[in-house]
């Protein structure tokens, strides 16, 4: 009995390993398929012009761009489910207090609360042949800077991912440096977020998230503790 209790157990912890490795895949690839589309439509650099912000938001007043904007706000739930999922795993490996993981796991949900609800983008595409360019910047910008703001978010759950990953010893120590690198590097650029500076730590992390998901789909990572 208590043998087949612990192989359940442990067939449980292994599906959680593979649902956590498949949302993580998913989540990538739905939400930068629909950004990569969006940015066929001219996107201007951050330090765009009202008239170029407008034209922008013009161009993209189609219903396959709001089809794209959902379709990247879906692609932010199911990172939601691997941030669940992942701090979960991260928590059973940190013991207890397991802050580290509920840092992450906040941080994890802010940044996927702000991929859902910031609609200024999508307001603006919908209403882009009637926008006067006054408007179209404020709405950029605000859609820019929300992004940014979203990179502290994000930076925090890689360093506090990171940080659970070392105490947690369940992975080689370079997975756990690698995501903090990347969350260190986010706050740095957040300081510069005109520049394209910031793409390196954001794709870093995501390549990370890729890494990390192939790498639980392979085998199980976190191993039942003792007792």
């Amino acid at each position: 009995m208590i043998d087949n209790r612990r192989t359940l157990q442990r067939d449980r912890w292994r599906e959680l390993d593979r649902v956590t490795g498949i949302a993580g895949i998913v989540a990538t690839v739905v939400l930068f398929a629909p950004i990569i589309a969006i940015s066929t439509l001219g996107e201007p650099g951050f330090t765009a012009t009202p008239e170029q912000a407008a034209e922008f938001f013009r161009n993209g007043d189609t219903a396959w761009v709001t089809a794209a904007e959902a379709t990247a706000a879906l692609g932010m739930l199911a990172f939601l489910w691997f941030v669940a999922g992942l701090t979960t795993l991260l928590r059973r490996a940190e013991g207890e207090p397991a802050w580290r993981s509920t840092v992450a796991l906040v941080s994890g949900v802010l940044v996927a609360a702000y991929g859902v609800i910031d609609a200024s983008w999508d307001a603006a595409f919908s209403r882009g042949s009637e926008l006067d360019p006054a408007v179209a910047i404020f709405a950029f910008d605000l859609g820019n800077l929300g992004f940014a703001n979203a990179w502290l978010a994000l930076a925090s759950f890689a360093i506090a991912a990171g940080w659970a990953l070392l105490t947690g010893r369940t992975l080689a120590a370079w997975w756990g440096w690698w995501v903090i690198v990347a969350g260190a590097g986010l706050i740095i650029v957040r300081f510069a977020w005109e520049s394209f500076a910031w793409t390196l730590p954001y794709f870093v992390f995501w390549a990370w998230v890729i890494a990390i998901s192939i790498r639980l789909l392979a085998r199980p990572t976190v191993s039942p503790r003792s007792g």
